[in-house]
């Protein structure tokens, strides 16, 4: 274990304002909706077990404050008469007023209602689901989401999301924030503006920035009324971050002390159990139906990328994206999982894709992604032949675009893998679209896009490419019944604020055992 950062993290703690006012910049005061306060932020809720979920809020408070007490109360129905668990906690500015509440003792498979009271003021109402229990799971239905830009996009995907009523969670892949202040050549493509306009790089700055994106309307709706499963990639705390480091540089002291302020505004911002590390590595069981493993493809163990496909270091057997203890908890877990399907939410593509005609001229790119660590990748897919675990998805974020790979350790092998029979299929990747970051038709010209598109589909560059997308906005369903997991992609606009519903663009499904991903309908 790091005991530095331990160490930063007491440092920011015993720094930190008392007054709630200097928790963040002045400018944010603007986006507050004041008839909400101290309850401004709103509610969310997480982590669902089949008998306990998150609950989660944090106060806004105009005045200097000694610590607070907050009661909060969970019931059957949505005028709160049923109550079912209740309790206060008491929260201060070392946590910046956060209000997060591990509920336990709930029934399985079961919508919640919960909301909190300061003084005299309710906080709105939220929605939660538990997961289902022991002997139960015919149907889980998670809505995929990353990529959140504030300043490139409003957040549609999250409004048609919190319309639904057919979810169990949504699963964010990481990419919550953005880091950034004003950025180079998309500054022309701004809608909105960054609170503070500046690259974060202290408590105050994630703080900030955090606050700003969840009084977004949308987000905080979809929050309101869905239990998150979270994961951070890199820009909850800096563009292509690894364990020790940036790959734009940052390192030693600078870096720890911005990956303690980082790794803090998460944990304070988001429902997600605590834990003394600070970990997000964590898993989830439905019943018998699925069990989902929750990874840290970052901060974990991460070794610095490669610099290119020729770089020597690429090949050292010893360079690892998880670390070897994550990476033994993965395939312990999913070696000794009874559950029909076994679902990975990961950060960065993990199936091996060859984009040589396409991103040769930035060969850091790929660097980045799973064909960067290639000796841990066949590690973890040799476990799972040797073990004849099939029924695999993975679920992944990142790359801003929309994919479906058939899962399969060597695809450019016909030896081992045959896209017409199936051998060497063990499961499927699915890749959500961005929520609003730039995709390639905003970063380069559309006939650049549309080129990419054909070169990556060509079916002597990637075989196991089943669906890609390469300039829509939106989120991906990830739909699993006993037999089969199904992926739909709903698209929708960014550049103005929207209630119209999602498109649904495609469906894609992978029967149980089964060794193909195939086009619904098809």
């Amino acid at each position: 274990m790091n005991l530095r950062t331990p160490l930063l993290s007491l440092l920011l703690l015993l720094t930190l304002p008392t007054q709630a006012q200097e928790l963040y910049y002045p400018e944010l005061k603007s986006l507050l909706d004041n008839s909400r306060q101290p309850f401004c932020f709103g509610v969310a809720s997480g982590d669902p077990l089949d008998t306990a979920v998150v609950i989660w809020s944090r106060l806004y408070l105009e005045a200097p404050h000694q610590p607070q007490t907050v009661f909060w109360e969970v019931a059957r129905d949505s005028a709160m008469t049923q109550t079912v668990r209740a309790g206060t906690r008491t929260t201060d500015a070392a946590n910046g007023y956060t209000v997060k509440v591990d509920v336990n003792g709930l029934k399985p498979g079961q919508t919640y209602f919960y909301r909190f009271r300061h003084n005299d003021v309710y906080s709105p109402v939220g929605r939660t689901r538990t997961a289902a229990g022991p002997g139960q799971g015919d149907l889980l239905r998670l809505a995929v989401v990353s990529c959140a830009d504030y300043r490139l996009g409003f957040y549609n995907a999250f409004g048609d999301i919190a319309r639904r009523n057919d979810l169990d969670a949504v699963l964010h892949l990481g990419d919550y924030i953005y880091e950034y202040g004003s950025w180079g050549r998309m500054q022309k493509k701004t809608v909105r503006q960054h609170i503070p306009d500046k690259v974060c790089a202290d408590l105050i700055d994630y703080r900030t920035r955090y606050a700003q994106y969840r009084c977004d309307p949308q987000l905080a709706e979809a929050h309101r009324l869905h239990p998150f499963i979270v994961i951070w990639d890199d820009h909850e705390i800096a563009n292509d971050s690894y364990a020790t480091g940036t790959r734009g540089g940052l390192s030693g002291e600078a870096w720890e002390a911005r990956k303690a302020a980082g790794r803090q505004a998460y944990f304070e911002w988001m429902p997600l159990r605590e834990n003394p590390e600070q970990s997000i590595v964590r898993s989830f069981s439905f019943g018998d139906l699925a069990e989902l493993w929750m990874l840290d493809g970052r901060l974990t163990g991460r070794s610095p990328q490669a610099q290119s496909k020729a770089d020597p270091e690429l090949q050292n057997p010893e360079r690892t994206m998880l670390g070897k203890g994550q990476r033994e908890w993965l395939l312990q877990g999913v070696k000794s999982s009874r559950a029909r399907w076994k679902l990975l939410g990961n950060q960065v593509v993990f199936s091996p894709m060859n984009d040589s005609r396409v991103f040769d001229r930035v060969p850091g790119i790929p660097m980045d992604r799973w064909d960067g660590y290639p000796f841990e990748r066949q590690a973890i897919f040799d476990t799972l032949y040797q073990h004849n675990i099939k029924n695999v998805v993975v679920l992944t974020g990142d790359i801003h675009t929309s994919w479906a790979f058939e899962l399969t350790a060597k695809p450019f092998d016909p030896g081992f893998y045959n896209p017409d029979t199936g051998s060497g299929v063990i499961g499927a990747e699915f890749v959500s679209p961005s929520i609003s970051s730039f995709n390639f038709d905003e970063a380069l010209p559309r006939i650049v896009a549309a080129e990419a598109r054909r070169r990556l589909t060509k079916k002597s560059n990637n075989p196991h490419l089943r669906y890609l997308d390469l300039i829509h906005h939106g989120y991906m369903t990830l739909t699993l019944t006993r037999e089969q997991a199904r992926a739909d992609w709903f698209f929708l606009p960014v550049r103005e604020y929207s209630v119209a519903p999602g498109k649904l663009d495609a469906s894609y499904y992978l029967e149980f055992n089964g060794n193909a991903v195939r086009k619904v309908g098809k």
